[in-house]
């Protein structure tokens, strides 16, 4: 486990986050749309820093991880843990892949 991991929300706690937060709101509001969107960063073109495009999807300060609230960075922690897991998946297992569908 790293630090980031120990820090991330549950799943019921980040979609709970997500639900509520505003002023910015995040592009997604639910579970399976941060999987799908997570899903097209790992597959899409590389981003220098994942911060480039973590930050504006969960509507977050850039400098989340040296200046943001400690809910912030674990909503970002959040974030990073869901990516690792698809990357990991989809690279070494990818017969194990499968989207998260909201039934």
């Amino acid at each position: 486990m790293s630090a980031l991991d120990d820090m991330a929300l549950s799943d019921e706690a980040l979609e709970a986050w997500m639900a509520a937060k505003t002023n910015p709101r995040p592009l997604v509001r639910t579970m399976s749309a941060l999987d799908g969107f997570v899903t097209a960063a790992v597959t899409g073109p590389r981003f220098a820093d994942p911060q480039d495009w973590m930050c504006p999807l969960m509507g977050l300060p850039r400098d989340v991880l040296a200046k943001g609230s400690a809910t912030d960075q674990a909503v970002f922690a959040s974030v990073a843990r869901i990516h690792n897991r698809i990357n990991e998946t989809l690279f070494d297992r990818p017969q194990d892949y499968a989207p998260r569908f909201t039934t």
